[in-house]
């Protein structure tokens, strides 16, 4: 995993425990990042077209590097306005 912060794109790769509600490979935000000591990161995955958030392990996604290459994170344009 790279090191997620704050507004990256992000993408899921593991949906376990999700499998109903999102999919693998989803594009989304990371809305919060935290961590619990002794038990690792974890983050709050935003789909980029909703406003849910979902909690999740750090390990379970991956930061998108060509979106945040091109500049792209999360704020007030980006955000999903439905």
């Amino acid at each position: 995993m790279t090191d997620v912060k704050v507004g990256d794109p992000i993408i899921l790769v593991d949906n376990a425990g999700f499998e109903d509600t999102l999919e693998k490979g989803m594009l989304g935000w990371a809305n919060s990042v935290t961590h619990v000591p002794g038990d690792g990161a974890y983050v709050f995955f935003m789909p980029r077209e909703g406003k849910e958030m979902y909690v999740t392990q750090a390990y379970k996604v991956e930061v998108d590097e060509e979106a945040k290459a091109a500049g792209i994170t999360l704020n007030e344009h980006t955000i999903a306005k439905g």
